[in-house]
């Protein structure tokens, strides 16, 4: 893989994270409302998809499952712990992306400082 689409990757992956940090937090948000399905996004489909799609078109609804009498599935344990690794995972990546970036600059000025 060249620099370029390693770059891209690593940006849609950057986004695929924001974005799966926003539906969790949405379904905190609902841990109260009878009803409610959490969503979440499939970070692996994400990624796959062409990198011009819609990330958005990686979110789905869990809806098989109910975890109270109301219908409402939100576990807000589980929803913060995927926080917490959605939040390793960006910074995992953030950090590959910076140590890239440091490499092109470096090859660009050619060593020279």
């Amino acid at each position: 893989m060249n620099e370029v689409a390693t770059s891209v990757l690593l940006e849609r992956a950057l986004s695929a994270a924001s974005l799966r940090h926003k539906v969790l937090a949405s379904n905190v948000a609902n841990v109260d409302t009878p009803g409610y399905k959490r969503f979440d996004v499939a970070m692996q489909a994400a990624l796959r998809q062409d990198p011009g799609s819609p990330l958005a078109d990686s979110i789905y609804r869990q809806s098989g499952t109910s975890l109270r009498l109301d219908g409402n599935n939100v576990d807000v344990e589980q929803e913060m712990a995927l926080v917490a690794e959605t939040e390793a995972y960006f910074n995992a990546v953030a950090n590959c992306l910076i140590k890239q970036m440091a490499t092109t600059r470096y090859l660009i000025s050619e060593g020279r400082r």
